[in-house]
């Protein structure tokens, strides 16, 4: 009776595997994907490509509003405004400092993090994450009450002497430049850990062996082999950073625009889509180009 089972099992797996030809299940992989890439080709390319054709529409403040026309006038219009790019400036500026803050206060705590294994690494991990978890609006806020001009940084600062009055934190570009550096923080660290998972513990070993000082371990081995991290981590902070809106709005103001402003300004305030929707695949054209710069270098390194 074992046997007839058996076999009835045997031959019950065979006709399984003759329904599902080899060539349906190569494609069994592509076809889990199909409903993901079809999401995205529908509400993301759909509506880059929606966007697109919008922001070379004409516009007539008023009534008229949209135009049938096809024309480049609101690239010009921002490309040749010298306040326009002076606020394209000042969002590059911004970004750009982010980075670097990001950079510098990142790679310490995870090379530290890479470092611990277990229950330390769970916890410290927890806690890179657990701002994660708040509201950027929650945040911001917070800071806001933090770089006042009678709050706890500037209290903090004139009580031990290192300033006499307090420092405009708020409303300028260093308030911002803060608080997106507390906010994007956890992204740095985590794109650096990864990478610094990555490297051979063997290398290090092989290297103390032949005499190498903690120095010339540091930057012969782990800066060279940490650039991955460092560059996607530094493409991921520039693009979130520029594209922000809510941290500049609530920390610099209306006095201090970023890119991301005037969009919402253009669009939603005035209702001109065409130029917003302009101002916005120059800001994307703005971040491919960043990570272009970024990808080359890191190939050359």
């Amino acid at each position: 009776m074992t046997v007839e089972i058996a076999g009835m099992g045997a031959t019950a797996a065979q006709a399984s595997q003759g329904r599902w030809p080899r060539a349906s299940r190569e494609l069994l992989p592509y076809l889990l994907l199909a409903p993901n890439v079809l999401w995205m080709l529908v509400f993301l390319v759909g509506g880059l490509i929606f966007l697109g054709l919008v922001s070379f529409r004409g516009y007539v403040p008023g009534g008229s509003g949209i135009q049938d026309t096809w024309e480049l006038t609101h690239y010009a219009n921002f490309l040749l405004d010298a306040y326009h790019m002076r606020i394209m400036g000042r969002s590059i500026y911004i970004s750009f400092t982010t980075v670097i803050c990001c950079l510098v206060l990142a790679f310490p705590l995870a090379y530290l993090l890479s470092e611990l294994r277990g229950t330390a690494r769970a916890i410290l991990y927890i806690c890179i994450l657990l701002p994660l978890l708040t509201s950027t609006v929650v945040r911001t806020f917070g800071w806001m009450v933090l770089l006042s001009s009678n709050g706890l940084v500037n209290q903090g600062l004139i009580a031990i002497g290192l300033v006499e009055r307090p420092i405009a934190f708020m409303y300028s570009d260093l308030g911002i430049i803060i608080a997106l550096t507390e906010v994007l923080l956890p992204f740095m660290i985590l794109a650096i850990d990864a990478a610094l998972l990555n490297i051979d513990r063997n290398l290090y070993d092989a290297a103390r062996n032949l005499g190498a000082g903690a120095a010339r371990i540091f930057f012969s081995i782990t800066l060279p082999l940490t650039v991955p991290g460092i560059v996607s981590g530094s493409i991921l902070v520039f693009s979130l950073a520029v594209s922000a809106y809510v941290t500049p709005d609530l920390i610099g103001g209306p006095r201090n625009p970023v890119m991301a402003m005037l969009i919402y300004q253009q669009g939603v305030s005035m209702l001109n889509w065409p130029f917003a929707a302009a101002i916005s695949f120059i800001l994307l054209a703005l971040v491919l180009l960043a990570a272009a710069i970024a990808l080359r270098v890191k190939v050359r390194i």
